[in-house]
């Protein structure tokens, strides 16, 4: 890596927790442009305090990267607890880290750990991700993650709530804050952290619609039902707050997305409705989307995907002819 990418990175990694990332994405912009006019050369005359090329600053550098890429805190945070253990595990210096070692750390979750073959395939890849980028950024000369192989996952049919169940939660909801998450879950089909990060001057009341920042960074515009609009203007009429997100929580504060967990799970013990959680109403609005009538390639907008057999992973079977559809959309 050149001095001047490492100068580059160094700056934005130390300002990662001051700015926002379109200022982090603006910030390594300008030093780009700049810097190129510019020959960097490193000291030979200090004492070096902190090597730029340690794997402490590749691994921060990798978590900053991943940020400016648009991934979302929850997913960073699975990256490190994942890229931890398994440090932890090895003790062994970047550079050092051989296939085997990946191998024997997959094996022992597996064995001592009794993990299901979908998380061991999600730590796999979130190690051999961190590793490809290592060497792709040339932090160390060999990708021992390059050989590991892929972990068979057993397709399993994700279910989506049925019309009984969606009224025993709407009948059990008894706030309002709770009534307005369950229709703006069904009716948006939001992600929760798309759910908790909705503000109020991006609800267009008039045309029922609500601009959302999705994964990746990128900007859609998701629309409310009747149900969801009465919901969010009976609550925005109670609350203490006109402005920022629409959902608050403890000391006029943003949601979080485990309080919106917590509170499904409340509304659900109540109702008598087992294995709730939000991501099944994005499940469970995606296949009534497609059981009323919306083409596949419209649920994958509304969903914000970008491949269609993603959004094929959402649709519950048991709810819809969806074999019919599928003939007739994708036949």
């Amino acid at each position: 890596m050149e001095a001047t990418e490492r100068f580059i990175d160094a700056v934005v990694r130390q300002m990662d927790s001051e700015l926002e990332v379109s200022q982090l994405k603006q910030l390594k912009v300008i030093l780009t442009l700049n810097l190129n006019k510019y020959r960097i050369e490193e000291s030979k005359n200090e004492v070096i305090i902190y090597d730029e090329t340690s794997d402490l600053a590749a691994y921060k550098q990798y978590f900053v990267s991943k940020k400016l890429q648009g991934l979302s805190t929850g997913t960073l945070n699975l990256y490190k607890t994942t890229i931890d253990r398994f440090m932890r595990a090895v003790r062994k210096p970047f550079a050092e880290i051989k296939t085997q070692d990946i191998r024997m750390y997959i094996a022992r979750r597996s064995m001592q750990d009794n993990l299901s073959s979908a998380t061991l395939d999600r730590e796999r890849g979130a190690i051999c991700r961190f590793y490809k980028w290592l060497f792709e950024e040339e932090y160390i000369s060999k990708n021992p993650g390059l050989r590991v192989e892929s972990i068979k996952v057993e397709k399993r049919l994700k279910k989506a709530f049925t019309n009984v169940e969606i009224e025993l939660m709407r009948n059990a909801a008894e706030t309002l804050k709770e009534k307005v998450v369950i229709e703006l879950l069904l009716s948006t089909g939001c992600r929760v952290s798309e759910l908790v990060s909705l503000r109020i001057s991006n609800y267009d009341r008039l045309a029922g619609s609500i601009t959302v920042i999705g994964k990746g960074n990128k900007e859609r515009r998701v629309y409310v039902n009747a149900k969801a609009k009465v919901a969010i203007d009976n609550y925005l009429a109670k609350a203490k707050h006109q402005i920022g997100p629409i959902l608050m929580g403890f000391k006029q504060k943003q949601m979080t997305s485990s309080g919106i967990q917590r509170l499904i799970k409340r509304i659900a013990v109540r109702a008598g409705v087992d294995h709730a959680h939000p991501h099944k109403f994005r499940r469970t609005a995606a296949t009534l989307a497609l059981r009323r009538g919306m083409e596949i390639d419209r649920v994958r907008i509304f969903l914000g995907h970008n491949d269609i057999n993603t959004t094929l992973e959402y649709i519950d079977t048991s709810l819809t002819d969806f074999k019919m559809t599928h003939e007739k959309y994708l036949g």
